[in-house]
């Protein structure tokens, strides 16, 4: 059994933990260590479980706990790309204190954590080096992805077998382009390496749902000044066909714990 919850999603920190009974992935630490705690023993989860924290990429939501988390929790091991890693030396204590704790990866690879295996999945986003991920355990998988301008056809093939699906939903088309941003701001969160439309993530579940194994989506990363969760959960179902169980990721609290099967 693989089992998922999201604790926090969007512009303020996202955190996420993937894990099975014999191991927790942390996915992103973008909260605060004591919110991730908190939010975790919300849920009758012990953070001290935890044996890896997996970064998408540089940007302070995602990565604004790691420091604290590094120095609280000493067994803990990190996955970065080395772009990313070079890109943000403030998110970590000095290097000689924790270089033995720092696993680098690149864009592609696939690695063990424990008896759960990760493939990374490069993604399309204005920061040095972005990925995506996909966790499987045993028969069953899922993916992680946010934080991307457009999908691309390796996307598609690395997520075509996942059941369960984070997927970025996050702006309204209208909302954005009619919204407070100054325009070059808009056009950055438009670009192919700026965010996800509620429209084109739509899409992709579409395709997923259609040609893949896609059985559940959570919509994450969604704008608290260029999106709403109605928005962008009737939007993204406008374009399904397919029975496909759906929810949106809150900012503040911490979903249930899903199962994926």
């Amino acid at each position: 059994m693989l089992k998922f919850v999201n604790l926090g999603s969007g512009s303020k920190g996202n955190a996420s933990i993937v894990f099975n009974e014999n191991n927790m992935i942390l996915i992103d630490a973008g909260l605060s260590a004591a919110q991730i705690r908190k939010r975790m023993a919300s849920l009758g989860l012990d953070i001290d479980n935890v044996e890896a924290v997996l970064i998408t990429h540089e940007h302070g939501d995602h990565v604004n706990g790691c420091k604290r988390l590094f120095e609280r929790q000493q067994k803990l091991q990190f996955y970065i790309n080395p772009i990313s890693y070079r890109a943000l030396p403030q998110a970590f204590p000095e290097p000689r204190h924790f270089e033995a704790r720092v696993n680098f990866f690149n864009a592609g690879d696939t690695f063990r954590v424990g008896s759960l295996q990760v493939q990374c999945v490069p993604t399309l986003h204005d920061s040095q080096s972005s990925t995506g991920f996909v966790v499987k355990n045993e028969k069953v998988s899922l993916g992680y992805m946010t934080d991307l301008g457009a999908v691309t056809e390796d996307n598609f093939l690395a997520l075509k077998d996942v059941e369960f699906l984070l997927m970025e939903a996050n702006y309204d088309h209208d909302m954005l382009w009619n919204g407070p941003y100054p325009a070059f701001l808009k056009a950055r969160v438009h670009g192919n390496y700026g965010h996800l439309s509620n429209n084109n993530s739509g899409e992709f579940i579409h395709l997923l749902s259609r040609l893949g194994r896609l059985r559940r989506v959570m919509l994450g990363h969604l704008s608290e000044k260029n999106n709403l969760p109605e928005k962008a959960r009737a939007t993204v179902e406008n374009r399904l066909e397919a029975s496909l169980e759906l929810e949106v990721a809150s900012q503040y609290e911490p979903s249930a714990i899903i199962e994926v099967e």
